[in-house]
This record gives C-alpha cells, sequence and structure tokens, in this order.
C-alpha cells in the first residue's frame, strides 16, 4: 500500500500538506500515536555518510545519519518548513543585522559536558571556519558571536538576512561537544558527540553505523528506542530484501523504479511526500570544455527531462529547468520549461562553442542503484547530440573529493537534496565562493542577486530575488536542473512515528515499535 502525503508548500505559515491516497490516519505515519519504549531497529539507507562531522560531510544523504547524534538549534515544520524552536527554545531580530537565541536549559551532551551558550558559540564558529567547515559558505552574513549569558546567544550580522534562522536547522545548528572537539580534533568524525537522543557506537565506513539510547535525553521519555542500526546499500534491490526479510525495518530514499515491488509486499507500507530534492548536473568550470558558456548551455538542452522521467523515475518525478520544485514560494512558474529538449539547437550550440566534430567528457557519479542508472540514461542521450561521456562511480566522499576539490571529471549528475531556507540551496550552487562551484566560476550578477535574495524582509521580495538568481543560472548554466522528485520511504507496518518532510530528509530518532 502506498501513502501519499498530497500537498506542497506555497509559501512558509500557509497551507499545511494533508494526507490523501489510502491513508487512515493510523500506522508508521502517525507520528502522533502513543509509543512503547524498548527495542531496536534496523534502517536502510543508500547512502553512506560522507563524514559523521555535521560540518565536515558533503552529501546531501548525511543528514539522517546524522539527526539521531545531533539536536540543532531550530527545527522546522514537516509540512510548511516554518521554523520551530530545537535547541534554541526562542530567537528573536532587536534588529535586522543582529539574532538572539535563547537557549533550552538543563541539556548535556552525550559526554556530559553541560550545553550553554559558549558551547554555541564554539560550535558555530567551528562551522564558520573556511578551512575546516563546508558550511562555512551558509554563515557567510555573521559577524561575530557572543555568550551574552549562560542561556543566551547574541549573532551579529554584517547585513540583514532572513535565512539565518532556517539555516540553524541544518548542519550549522548541529551543535557538536566542545570538550569532544577539543580531545579528538581532526578526528571527531571517528567519535562524534552531540546532545541528540542517541550516542555514537560504532561505524563501519560504508557499511553500517550503530548508535545507542542517550539516557539523559532532554526530552522527557524520548527516544523509545534501545538501539539504532543505519545499514548502507548501494544495491536497491539488496535494501528491499533486506525490508521483505525482516532485516531491515525501513528503506529510506527508496528508488522511484522500485515503488511498485515495494507495495506489493506484505507488512509494507511505501510512504511518498513531495520534496525539495531536484536531479541535476554540476559542471566543471576550472577547464575546458565547461569553462565555455555555449557548451554548458548544449549539455541542457541535449538532456530529454521527459524521456529520463519515464525511463528513471518511472513517471514518477517531475521534468524541470528550475532548482526548486513547481509550487514551492521560491520558485517561478514561468522558468520552469526553459530547457526543452532540442538535439538541433544543442548541436548548434556545440559548433558555435568549437565541437562541431564531437566533444568527449568525463563524469561520476555515486556508488548507487539508481544514480548509475540516471547516468547512463544522460550518457545515451548526450551520444545523439555527438558528445561521448565516459563515468566512473565511487561513494559519496570520494565523488566530492574527486569533483569538487580535486577537479578531476567535468560533470558530475546527482541529486541535490535541498536545504530548509532556498538560499542555502542558491548559495550553495551557484555562490562562487562556494564548495560545490567547481571552479570558482562568478557568473555575472549572481553574486548580488543571492545577497539579495537572503536580505530582503518580505517573501515576495525574496521570491522575486529567486526568480532573477534562477533565469541567471538557465543563461549561464551553473547547475543543470533535470528532475524534482518526491521523497519515498517503505516502512514496515511493525514500526511507527514515522513523520514524512517537505525537505526529503527522513528522522528516525523517534520511532519506535508497535
Amino acid at each position: 500500500m502506498r501513502i501519499t502525503v498530497a500537498g506542497l508548500v506555497l509559501a512558509v505559515g500557509l497551507a499545511t500538506a494533508a494526507c490523501g491516497g489510502d491513508d487512515d490516519s493510523s500506522g508508521p505515519v502517525d507520528s502522533s500515536a502513543p509509543q512503547k519504549a524498548g527495542g531496536k531497529i534496523t534502517v536502510a539507507h543508500p547512502l553512506a555518510p560522507s563524514s559523521l562531522d555535521p560540518i565536515a560531510g558533503s552529501s546531501g544523504g548525511d543528514q539522517m545519519s546524522l539527526y539521531p547524534i545531533f539536536d540543532r538549534l531550530v527545527n522546522f515544520d514537516p509540512d510548511t518548513l516554518e521554523p520551530q524552536p530545537g535547541l534554541a527554545k526562542s530567537w528573536d531580530f532587536p534588529d535586522p543585522q543582529t539574532l538572539v537565541l535563547t537557549l533550552q536549559e538543563g541539556i548535556t551532551f552525550q559526554d556530559g559536558t553541560p550545553f550553554d551558550a559558549e558551547a554555541v558559540k564554539a560550535s558555530l564558529e567551528r562551522a564558520m571556519d573556511k578551512a575546516i567547515s563546508k558550511v562555512a559558505t551558509d554563515l557567510g552574513m555573521i559577524e561575530s558571536i557572543d555568550a551574552t549569558s549562560p542561556t543566551e546567544v547574541t549573532v551579529h550580522l554584517n547585513r540583514p538576512d532572513a535565512s539565518l534562522v532556517l539555516i540553524l536547522a541544518d548542519r550549522a545548528g548541529m551543535i557538536v561537544s566542545p570538550t569532544a572537539v577539543q580531545e579528538e580534533g581532526a578526528d571527531f568524525a571517528a567519535h562524534p558527540v552531540g546532545t541528540g537522543p542517541y550516542s555514537f557506537d560504532s561505524y563501519t565506513p560504508n557499511d553500517q553505523l550503530v548508535v545507542t539510547k542517550n539516557d539523559d535525553y532532554w526530552q522527557d521519555g524520548k527516544p523509545y528506542l534501545d538501539q539504532i542500526t543505519f545499514k548502507y546499500f548501494t544495491d536497491q534491490q539488496t535494501a528491499n530484501n533486506a525490508l521483505q526479510s525482516h532485516q531491515a525495518d525501513i528503506v529510506l530514499n527508496a528508488d522511484l523504479a522500485d515503488i511498485s515491488t515495494l507495495e506489493k509486499m506484505s507488512g509494507v507500507e511505501v510512504v511518498s511526500q513531495p520534496s525539495l530534492l531536484t536531479d541535476g548536473c554540476y559542471l566543471n568550470f576550472s577547464r575546458a570544455p565547461f569553462d565555455d558558456q555555449l557548451a554548458r548551455q548544449a549539455i541542457a538542452y541535449a538532456i530529454d527531462r521527459d524521456a529520463l522521467n519515464k525511463s528513471y523515475a518511472f513517471g514518477e518525478a517531475e521534468p524541470t529547468s528550475e532548482v526548486f520544485p513547481a509550487g514551492y514560494w521560491a520558485a517561478d512558474p514561468d522558468l520552469q520549461d526553459t530547457f526543452g529538449h532540442d538535439t538541433d539547437k544543442a548541436s548548434d550550440l556545440l559548433a558555435q562553442a568549437g565541437h562541431e566534430d564531437g566533444l568527449s567528457i568525463t563524469g561520476v557519479t555515486f556508488q548507487d542503484t539508481g544514480e548509475v542508472r540516471k547516468m547512463e540514461i544522460i550518457q545515451e542521450q548526450l551520444k545523439e547530440v555527438g558528445i561521448d561521456l565516459q563515468f566512473e562511480v565511487f561513494d559519496p566522499a570520494t565523488v566530492a573529493q574527486k569533483f569538487f576539490t580535486e577537479h578531476s571529471f567535468d560533470i558530475a549528475c546527482a541529486s541535490w537534496s535541498g536545504r530548509p531556507d532556498p538560499s542555502q540551496t542558491a548559495n550553495s550552487l551557484f555562490l562562487s565562493t562556494s564548495f560545490y562551484n567547481a571552479g570558482s566560476y562568478a557568473a555575472p550578477g549572481m553574486d548580488e542577486a543571492l545577497t539579495a535574495a537572503a536580505s530582503a524582509q518580505t517573501q515576495d521580495e525574496r521570491a522575486e530575488a529567486f526568480s532573477t538568481i534562477t533565469g541567471l543560472n538557465q543563461e549561464y548554466v551553473m547547475w543543470i536542473p533535470t528532475l524534482s522528485e518526491p521523497n519515498v520511504t517503505a516502512i514496515s507496518d511493525q514500526v511507527q512515528g514515522l513523520s514524512p518532510n517537505f525537505y526529503g530528509k527522513i528522522d528516525v530518532s523517534f520511532l519506535s515499535l508497535n
């Protein structure tokens, strides 16, 4: 049976998604039902974490492994993404360039270190350190941070920025133990410590992560389980088999191609939710051919999004030319279909770029069944316009190292999982100094548009700025969107408390067994 969580966020704080389909408001999607304590579950996840240090990882799949260990300063409503209290119980902007966070009291880290304003200050300043942090771009608006009392943190901004509160609901807001950071140094990822509901137990790279119940967790009665084991399956069929044989209790980010198979399993429910996840391709601007705008445009027009949807996503996704999904407040409906499939135009653009006799490029993608299949389809489509794409497959951490740090490949096609605030997505993909900008390309007018999107004080003003950003991306082709995908989770009916969210990243921390 499939449960479809319908609806899309049109504006923060407005319509809340409603359940439809076969949902009877019971079972695994009813997070408000009474939950029993005890037991263990195994979570099948397609992507092993690129790092267990929140600021060091680069894969959008990391958060689901990090959530049990690290609480965030801010949480969000699963349907609207409206900010909600977390480690910060409240916040206020006394002026547009000052954010004051009031913290929860009586919390300790899993190593016994007190959670207080000094710990938050240290954690945020660590996240701002460009030498070690891949989320430093997210916090570029911060000028300085003061621990103004044990329970109050004052953040001084170098410009007004409406995105910061929801940024603190993501990696940058995962507060780490200052004691563990000092003791472990560069090895913190091997022994991560937060304030979350589960403590780190063990990690076997690319195989499994085990976390155990934090008995001193600050939220009364939580968590419910004694242990969660994440098993990392790069082969979707292996994950499906594990669910069917009860070796796994939940499959995260299930392939769209496997929905019908999963629906036929006895005792399994499939939950589909609209999400911020967008498939697309990153380009290496640091060398030919993609230092040429015309060659980049050729790729954008050569990809047949409708065919990709049918053959890869089995019609479950939406073809798109925009980073944000249709209906989301930061999306522009007039820019959804800019890159219609046009092989003649793609060939003409290649000829203008000096590649009338064809072009050979190298690519890279994640070691995941669906990602490889997607790359193979794109490979065949590019061949139609004379582009020979040869690609290699690695784990997420290696892909990030080889493409974004070493610039060893021309193109990387992979999903962008979205971020709680759209400025995070836009800055990560398009800012000239971002880690994900392979070659530090500064598209004319882009950095200014990004600043405008973050600093605007109303949602309408921000939406207008994001329209400008999307238009610039389509002109200069910094990132090539292809499909907007729902997030699909398959879960045993023996497990309850699943809370799907529009972000598309499931937090399994508060699941329980029936």
